[in-house]
Parts: structure tokens; C-alpha cells; sequence
């Protein structure tokens, strides 16, 4: 936070007065009375409140009249600007705030301020002569408190209010005491508890005789409970007992099958049943008149044609299509044959079996060939390139051969590089300074020979014809290797690829049996997949004729199946298909021809009649079938006895059903009846033993009532309980009030100690260049050894308490700048000084001077003072000085 403006419009002895603040170091300068600490006093009346009157501080509020009052301008980050304004007389002095359009009452304000308080304003951020005044008084370990306290928190509140705590605790408690307020409570309950003991012990007979009544109490209701149970039970016993006859029944209907025959079908059945019997009457009536008319072995003959010459005339029409599907069926059975034998040729070739298909190719097998001509082609590729870098490096050995002969020395071993010593003796020469004396001139001696000695042997080298030829004999040397190399590698290749193709015709052999070539593989391959095609076309063909033939097979059948019916009459024995049909024709033309001739007479209307009856009757046999077959009856004569045992059935079911009515709830499970008997002469007997039990326990219950009666006492002990938890609530109340000061007092030493801890190393750092810049680098160190503050100079090392009182008011100051930098950016108020060098000289107000030059670089400093020396430092440090008049 930042104060910009301040507009008074009564305080004081201010009216209508503006003050302009800078953001950064300012010094306020006037006389004595001319109104500073006024001005102190108005920011922080308009920040907190209006102080309250009192007769030993001064009363700022105006005698003319005036509003008292004003208006204050600040600068809240992450706020912006904010304009505060409070007079007395207005809403009981609460303030009005605006944020930017918004406008806000006191509340906003403590929440812009936050953690911004008035304590912490006075105590961190102001700076007057009278708290320096106050420490000096301090003995040495109430300084060395002082400090630290004020380091890290920035006021005394922290150790006061753990004083306070501490404090409140002893008049409170102490474990020797006797008339403290917890000391005197717990005396008086632990007497009270004495005679609380010795009524119980008196009425502790009374308890237990009212236990023994209330436990007799409860085992009685249990035992009626088991009683009632138990009752009905033995009722539900009973009424299986009267009605076992009725479950008998029952349990013999159950165990009868139900007719899976409807209502519906039954009157089906039933309809069928007459209109077939009439039709056979009829039938039978036909039959005889038909027998008296006509005699003899042809009539036999043409009423069997009369009867079935539909049939007849049926399969006589389909005579084309059955000598086709004979025809058809010869055909397929040929052609089967072909196709099995090329497929028993294909199979005895490849050594294979009719029954079971033979394995597919791997496609791996596939990838494998192919890798193996990759590798054929690569031993060549390999074996070409051996020999094109052999004949490379042929030319390049020779001229080596020559270089070598023309200059032996070439091939001459050379321990030492001509550069190697020259450089090994400028070295030698130059850390022979560094050595002393008289190994340096032994060092610069063997430099210097060996810097002489290779400076020769290094212009020996250079004008040597074999060293001028020499790098061209290096050059082909490393072109020889390098062919050398190269030829090595593809050798090793030309064995890698061998191996590898070895292994892949090791592992394909046994898949290509004798058959050694690899290059007619794949040859093989193709065959063998064209023979496992042509193996799954012949299975294919071959089970499509064989269902042909089976499906003319089954048709044929047929048609022999309807021959059937004429076998008696026709000599169709051993015969043809073909040549039934032809027996059958001429039957059939000789019967017609026979059937022209009788075609009036009065037999052949009769057996025309009989026929249609017959069919008539056969169509309503067919009708009726299903129903027939689904329950078991071969023959229509078999309903009537089929029907009286299905309305048997209907009726044990109704019954059954009845009887499932009605004994389900009083039989849930299956019982014998000698278990049911067993059961309820256990009933009797358990409810007997109850009824015992009940009489025995009623008359110890009344037994212990009348001691009760004899044990009644007066109400004293509930008189002393009311006053033990009186007492009691009394204890905890102050044990909580005395638990929490000593809690809270913990906690607040523990946050003094951990603050300490946290934050000591960085403020006794920035106290010492705070320090050493106040004391104009006298002192350069402020450090905390065995818990006590000390302070250090380049050559000693000092207690606190041998400091002047000006030196201390400046270690003073150090630590509270130092404590107030901690903050950074994040400061929530502007440091304000009021004239607080009282023991200050004049070289001292100029090192302060420049601390608050250097502070208000990155905060704001409104200094207040009188003093005119430290204007001049202002001035001479480039500091703003702003002159406050004299008074209006």
C-alpha cells in the first residue's frame, strides 16, 4: 500500500490542507508545533478510526466548529486506487470508501487494509523516538528479546500476550495451592466424592435388588413369548392332525400326470371321432351291397382299379419324368466313377489319403526361397567385389614396394616426434620460474637443452629427402589399408552370407526330400500347391454327385414306395422301374377298357359311391392325424376308451386342485404322521416345563419386591449427585479456560520459535548491511550465537550491551528495516519516521539518511522531522523535500 494524497478538512489545528505524497523517499520538514505528528496522527485516524478522548493524550478534534475529518488517497495492489473519507459526526465516524464506481462502507475497507491493522501500523511501520527510548531501558536479556520479537513479528504483542496467558493461568491454578478457583473446586469435590461413595455403598443393596426385579422381569416376558410360540405350534399341529385323511388324498393326486390335452382339442377329438364312425358305417353298408351284387376273380380286379385308378392314373402321368431321373441317375453314376478315379490316381501319386486333406503350403516357405536366391545373388555381388578391390590395390602395393626399396630408412623405427622435445623443453623452461631457487636454473637448464636438441633434430627432419617423400608413402600406406579393410569385410560378409544360405538349405531339405537342386524348388512348390487344388476340386465334385445320386436315390424311392400298393394285384415282383410302368400300363387300359363296358350297371355306382366315401373319410383321417399321433393313438376305435380316461383325469385334477387350496398354508412341508405325533407330544411337554419355569421366577420376583419395600431410604444421594455435577461443571469450565490459555500460550511460542527459525537467517543477513551502512562499515556483521544477539567488527566480536546508546539505536533501526525488507514487494503500509534520531550525531544522520534513500528505492518513506542537518543530507543525496507551513 501506498499513500498518494491526503485532504484535511479538520484535524487538529489543520483546515482545507492538501498533502501530496511521492511513491518512493520523502522527508515532511518543519518546525517545532508546525503540525508532523498532526499529520501522523490523520492518516492514521482516517486508516483505523478516530482515537477515543482521553485526559492524558491529545484531543485532535477541532474547537471552531469544523467538520473533523478528511479525506485520504491510496494505492492497493491488485486494487488500484482508492479514495477513503471519515468525519466524526458522520455515520458515527465510519468510513466511506471508493473503488473506482463502487462505493463501500468499513467492512470493505478492512478487507482492502487486510492484514493491515492499527497495531500493526504503530508497531511495524512507525518509527518515533519513544520505542527506542523503551528498549534502551531494557536490561541485556530484556534487549535480546526485544530484538528478536521485534525482528520477527515487528511489535512486543507476540511475548506480551503469552505474558498475559501465563499469568491468567496462576491466579487460576497452581498444583501447590489451595484458595485458587480450580484448586478450591477440586478440594471440595473430592471430599463430596468421599461421601457420595459411602451412601452408595449403603444403597447398593437397593441396585441390586432392582437389577434382579428388572432381569426377572425380562426372562418372564421371554418365557411368555416361548410360551405363545409355542401354543401355536401345537395349534397348527392340531388342525394337521384333523385333516391328515384330506393330505393323503392330496399327496396321492399329486403324484398323477397331468394331460397335456386341452378343452378345445378334447371336443376336437371328440367331433372326429363320430363323423369317421359315420363314414365308416357307410362304408361298410357299400361294401355289402357291392359283395351280393357282383362275384368273381375280375370283378376283384376292376373294383381294385375303381379304387385307386386316381393313383394310377397319377403315377402313369408322371412316367416321362421317372424315366428321366433313371436316365439321370445312370448318367451321374458314370461320371462319379471318372472323377474317383483320377482322384485315386492324384492321391496315390502325392502319397496322400482320400479321407483326410492334404497340408497347405507355408507361406514362409515362400519367403524363404526367395531369401535364399537374395543370398545367391549377394555371394556373388560379394565375391565381384573381392575381386575388383584385389585388383585395386595390386597397383598401390607396387609403388609401396618401390618407395620402400628406394628409401630404406623409411621402415626405420623413430622414438621421438621432431616437435616432441622442442615442445617438452619450453614447458620444462617455463615452470622452472615457478620453482625456487636453485631448482629453477636446474629447470631452465634442461629446457633449454632440449628446446636446442629438438630445434636440430626438427631441421635434420625437414631437409631429409625421405621426409619429403614420406607423407606420399604415408598417403599410400593408409590407401593400402583402407583396400586391405575393405577387402576383409566383404570376406566376412561372403562367409556371413554362406553360413546363413547353409542354414536355410539345411533347414528346407527334409521339405523337398531327395531332391537336392534348390534351384528347381520352387518348380516343386508350384505342383505340389496345382495337386492340392486339384484335390479339394475332385472332394468337391465327388460330394456334389454322391448328394446328386442321393437325392435321385430318395425320389426313386419314392416312386417304388407307390408301386407298393399294387404288388398283390400286379406282377411287379423283381422288376424294373421302367417295367413297372409298363405292367402298370397295361392294366391300367385293360380296366378302362372293362369300366366302358359296366359303366351303368348299378354295381359300378355302387363302387363309385364306396370310393368317394372312402376318400372322404381317409381325408378326414388325414385331417386328424396330428392330433392322433400327439396323444399316442394309432387308430381312431381308440378314443372312446382314450376320452373316459381323460374326464377320469379332469376330474382327480380338480380335486387335486381343491385340495392344494386349501391344506398349502396348513401343510408348507412334507411330514409323516408319525412325526407329526412325535411333535406334538414335545409341545405339551416343553409348554409344561414353561409353565414350571413362569411359577418359580413369579415367586422370586415377589420375594425381591418385598425387600425392596423394606430397603427404601430418603432422596440424600440425589441431593449430593445434583451437587457433584454442579461442581463438576464448575471444574470443567475453568479446566477448559486454563487448558486453552496454556494451549494457546504454546502455540504462539512455538509460531515465535518457528518464525524465528524460518526467517532469522535473512533478517540477521540484511540487518548486517543495514548495520554496516549506518555505522559507515564500523561494524559488518549482526549475528545470533547461543541464543544472544552479538555484533561484529573485522577485528572483534562484541555483546550488545557494551554498544552506546546511539550505536544501539541503530542496530535498532537495522533490524526494523531489515524485518520490513523481508516483505518485498508485498508490503501492506508505507514506513513512516518521526524524528526517531534522538541520539543520532551528525555522521549518523547521514548514514540514516542514505538507509532511507536506499529503502524507499522499492517503498515509500515519509520521514517527518524538525531537524534542518538532515535536510541537507536530503538534498545532498537527491532526496524530495517537501516544507510543511506554519500553522493557518
Amino acid at each position: 500500500m501506498k499513500i498518494t494524497k491526503a485532504e484535511i478538512v479538520g484535524f487538529g489545528h489543520y483546515r482545507q490542507q492538501t498533502f501530496e505524497f511521492l511513491p518512493g523517499n520523502q522527508l515532511f520538514f518543519g518546525q517545532n508545533e508546525v503540525g508532523k505528528s498532526t499529520l501522523y496522527q490523520f492518516i492514521q485516524a482516517i486508516l483505523f478510526g478516530f482515537p477515543k478522548k482521553n485526559l492524558r493524550k491529545r484531543d485532535y478534534t477541532p474547537q471552531d466548529g469544523a467538520a473533523y475529518g478528511g479525506k485520504l488517497w491510496l494505492e492497493i495492489e491488485p486494487y488500484g486506487e482508492i479514495m477513503v473519507e471519515r468525519y466524526r459526526q458522520v455515520n458515527r465516524g465510519q468510513a466511506k470508501v471508493w473503488l473506482g464506481s463502487e462505493e463501500g462502507d468499513e467492512q470493505l475497507l478492512l478487507r482492502l487494509l487486510a492484514p493491515l491493522s492499527q497495531d500493526v501500523f504503530q508497531e511495524v511501520f512507525t518509527f518515533q523516538q519513544e520505542q527506542l527510548s523503551q528498549i534502551e531501558r531494557m536490561q541485556e536479556k530484556e534487549l535480546h528479546a526485544a530484538l528478536i520479537s521485534l525482528g520477527i513479528s515487528g511489535s512486543k504483542q507476540l511475548m506480551e500476550k503469552i505474558q498475559d496467558y501465563h499469568k491468567t493461568n496462576q491466579q487460576l491454578f497452581k498444583p501447590r495451592g489451595q484458595r485458587l478457583p480450580l484448586n478450591k473446586r477440586l478440594n471440595e469435590w473430592q471430599r463430596l466424592r468421599e461421601t457420595i461413595q459411602q451412601k452408595e455403598a449403603q444403597e447398593n443393596d437397593m441396585k441390586q435388588a432392582y437389577q434382579q426385579v428388572s432381569a426377572y422381569t425380562e426372562q418372564q416376558k421371554e418365557l411368555r413369548q416361548q410360551l405363545q410360540q409355542l401354543q401355536q405350534y401345537e395349534q397348527t399341529l392340531n388342525q394337521q392332525k384333523m385333516n391328515w385323511p384330506l393330505y393323503e388324498e392330496w399327496q396321492q393326486l399329486q403324484r398323477l400326470k397331468e394331460s397335456s390335452m386341452s378343452e378345445k382339442e378334447h371336443q376336437q377329438l371328440r367331433l372326429f371321432y363320430q363323423e369317421y364312425q359315420q363314414l365308416s358305417d357307410e362304408m361298410a353298408k357299400k361294401q355289402a351291397e357291392l359283395s351280393r351284387l357282383e362275384h368273381g376273380q375280375e370283378s376283384s380286379h376292376y373294383f381294385f382299379y375303381l379304387d385307386k385308378e386316381s393313383k394310377i392314373q397319377e403315377l402313369l402321368r408322371q412316367k416321362v419324368p421317372i424315366i428321366r431321373m433313371v436316365d439321370e441317375y445312370e448318367r451321374l453314376n458314370d461320371e462319379y466313377e471318372k472323377i474317383h478315379q483320377a482322384f485315386a490316381q492324384l492321391v496315390e501319386r502325392w502319397g496322400w489319403k482320400q479321407e483326410i486333406a492334404p497340408p497347405e503350403l507355408d507361406e514362409q516357405i515362400f519367403s524363404l526361397l526367395h531369401r535364399l536366391e537374395e543370398l545367391d545373388e549377394a555371394l556373388a555381388q560379394h565375391e565381384l567385389r573381392v575381386q575388383w578391390l584385389t585388383e585395386k590395390s595390386q597397383p598401390v602395393e607396387e609403388e609401396i614396394t618401390k618407395i620402400e626399396n628406394k628409401y630404406p630408412e623409411l621402415l626405420a623405427k623413430t622414438t621421438t616426434q621432431p616437435y616432441l622435445l622442442p615442445a617438452i623443453g619450453g614447458g620444462l623452461f617455463l615452470v622452472s620460474f615457478l620453482l625456487p631457487t636453485p631448482l629453477n636454473y636446474v629447470g631452465m637448464l634442461l629446457g633449454g637443452a632440449a628446446l636446442v636438441f629438438g630445434g636440430g633434430l626438427y631441421v635434420y627432419k625437414k631437409v631429409n629427402p625421405a621426409s619429403q617423400i614420406k607423407p606420399l608413402w604415408q598417403e599410400k600406406l593408409l590407401q593400402l589399408d583402407a583396400y586391405a579393410a575393405e577387402i576383409e569385410a566383404e570376406k566376412a560378409a561372403l562367409t556371413q552370407t554362406q553360413q546363413e544360405k547353409n542354414q536355410l538349405l539345411t533347414y528346407l531339405q527334409p521339405s523337398f526330400g531327395n531332391n537336392t537342386n534348390y534351384h528347381t524348388w520352387h518348380q516343386v512348390l508350384e505342383e505340389y500347391e496345382q495337386a492340392v487344388t486339384n484335390f479339394h476340386e475332385y472332394t468337391t465334385l465327388l460330394t456334389e454327385s454322391r448328394q446328386q445320386q442321393e437325392h435321385l436315390i430318395h425320389e426313386l424311392g419314392e416312386v417304388e414306395a407307390e408301386f407298393q400298393a399294387f404288388v398283390e394285384w400286379l406282377p411287379l415282383e423283381n422288376k424294373e422301374i421302367q417295367d413297372k410302368l409298363t405292367v402298370l400300363e397295361e392294366f391300367a387300359d385293360k380296366m378302362q377298357d372293362i369300366k366302358l363296358t359296366r359303366l351303368q350297371q348299378p354295381s359300378t355306382l355302387i363302387a363309385q359311391q364306396l370310393k368317394r366315401t372312402k376318400e372322404e373319410r381317409d381325408a378326414l383321417f388325414a385331417k386328424y392325424q396330428h392330433l392322433l399321433e400327439k396323444f399316442g393313438l394309432e387308430h381312431p376305435t381308440e378314443i372312446p376308451l382314450w376320452m373316459k380316461q381323460w374326464e377320469q383325469q379332469q376330474k382327480q385334477t380338480e380335486r387335486k386342485d381343491e385340495l392344494t387350496q386349501l391344506l398349502t398354508p396348513l401343510f408348507p412341508k412334507k411330514i409323516r404322521f408319525d412325526e407329526l405325533t412325535t411333535q406334538l407330544q414335545a409341545m405339551q411337554e416343553k409348554q409344561e416345563n414353561l409353565q414350571q419355569e413362569l411359577s418359580k421366577l413369579l415367586e422370586e420376583k415377589q420375594r425381591v419386591q418385598l425387600q425392596i419395600e423394606h430397603l427404601q431410604i430418603d432422596g440424600v444421594l440425589d441431593e449430593l449427585y445434583q451437587e457433584e455435577s454442579r461442581l463438576l461443571s464448575e471444574i470443567e469450565d475453568l479446566a477448559v479456560t486454563w487448558s486453552t490459555n496454556q494451549v494457546l500460550s504454546a502455540s504462539l511460542s512455538d509460531l515465535a520459535t518457528e518464525l524465528s527459525e524460518q526467517q532469522l537467517p535473512q533478517l540477521l543477513h540484511q540487518a548486517s548491511h543495514y548495520f554496516n551502512l549506518l555505522t559507515n562499515g564500523r561494524y559488518n556483521q549482526v549475528l545470533l550465537s547461543d541464543g544472544i544477539l552479538h555484533v561484529a567488527t573485522e577485528q572483534s566480536f562484541l555483546d550488545i550491551y557494551t554498544l552506546s546508546t546511539g550505536t544501539k539505536d541503530q542496530l535498532i533501526m537495522a533490524v526494523r528495516f531489515a524485518y520490513l525488507s523481508l516483505q518485498g514487494q508485498a508490503m501492506v503500509s508505507p514506513v513512516i519516521i518521526d524524528d526517531g534520531w534522538l541520539h543520532y550525531d551528525s555522521s549518523r544522520k547521514e548514514q540514516l539518511a542514505k538507509l532511507f534513500a536506499e529503502f524507499g528505492e522499492k517503498h515509500q518513506v515519509i520521514c517527518l522531522s524538525s531537524d534542518r542537518e538532515m535536510v541537507s543530507y536530503y538534498q545532498r543525496l537527491q532526496q524530495p523535500v517537501i516544507e510543511i507551513k506554519q500553522r493557518m
